[in-house]
């Protein structure tokens, strides 16, 4: 797995925080420590999503498309993966088919790892990006610049 989740979560959280107020890519790039292009190119992935928007012009940027509580962690994973992850990168190995072992191998690893897949969805699922931004709101030392809101 790269950073994109990672990223787009701080994205999402950053425009929860902003409320509705649309925030630049360059003010996003600028929290998360990364190049404005990357974060135009996760709003783009998020746009299609449908959890932000655009608004052009003066003023314009970003913002949520929906209420931060409408938007789950799993939703922001889901949208940034571009299939289906081999989180345990089962299927990228290549056991012999002349062993009895290596035969099976695959398979059985993918039934054993499934409740493990399903639980780290589950757990997703259950956070939203409001929740994010609350446990955020909590570790900000008051007075920091944008810790209100």
């Amino acid at each position: 797995m790269n950073t994109r989740f990672a990223v787009a979560t701080h994205i999402l959280a950053y425009l929860a925080h902003a409320g509705s107020q649309p925030v630049s890519s360059e003010v996003l790039a600028s929290s998360a420590g990364t190049h404005p292009v990357v974060v135009r190119r996760l709003v783009g992935t998020l746009r299609e999503a449908g959890l932000v928007q655009s608004q052009r012009g003066a003023g314009g940027g970003t913002l949520l498309a929906r209420p931060a509580t409408d938007i789950s962690l799993l939703d922001v994973f889901r949208a940034v993966q571009e299939s289906e992850p081999d989180l345990f990168q089962v299927n990228s190995t290549n056991p012999s088919s002349h062993c009895d072992l290596g035969r099976v191998m695959q398979e059985t690893l993918d039934g054993l790892f499934g409740p493990a897949i399903e639980a780290m969805r589950a757990a997703l699922a259950a956070v939203s990006v409001a929740q994010v931004k609350e446990e955020l709101g909590k570790h900000l030392p008051q007075g920091c610049p944008g810790a209100s809101g």
